[in-house]
């Protein structure tokens, strides 16, 4: 087989240029066998090919990634709801912490304004008791205490009634 050294750059070592026509050489040669290869082969008894069910699970694909995405979109409107609602129902549990608090602090408040009316009144009773020993004092003092009472379950009832409920 003969090299062709009509392509070859003249300005190299022989070496160099031997390598490079001996390279373009093959690589002419391997275009020229991939050809002949192809043209020796018969084509007409080749069946031809039926790409239906290509184009059958191209459509189906289709449809799945459709429904994919609309899963996706519904199920991302979904969790946008739940965290909305939870965001909602965190607030109205923050605002009735705070409302209980106070309600507590309302109670401690009355309930500490009761323990000094209880003691004031018992330190009277004892005053009384000391001042004279009559059963008219002690009946009117039992009747302050108890207005004392009632007075603060007045005050009270509202508070208690919105405790329970939540309570519940």
């Amino acid at each position: 087989m003969a090299i062709d050294l009509r392509k070859v750059e003249p300005l190299g070592s022989k070496s160099v240029l031997l390598e490079q026509a001996m390279r373009r050489q093959r690589d002419s040669g391997a275009h020229q066998t991939n050809k002949n290869r192809f043209h020796d082969i018969d084509m007409s008894d080749m069946i031809t090919p039926d790409f239906q069910w290509l184009n059958e699970d191209k459509t189906a694909i289709q449809g799945l990634v459709k429904q994919m995405d609309a899963s996706i979109g519904l199920l991302a409107s979904q969790m946008r709801d739940v965290e909305e609602k939870s965001r909602k129902s965190n607030l109205s549990m923050e605002k009735e912490q705070q409302l209980l608090f106070k309600q507590i602090r309302t109670l401690n408040g009355l309930l500490k304004k009761q323990v000094d009316i209880f003691s004031a009144v018992e330190r009277q009773i004892s005053t009384i008791d000391m001042k004279q020993n009559n059963l008219v004092p002690q009946i009117g003092l039992g009747l302050v205490a108890g207005l004392m009472s009632a007075v603060t379950i007045l005050a009270t009832a509202p508070w208690l009634t919105v405790l329970m409920e939540n309570i519940r």
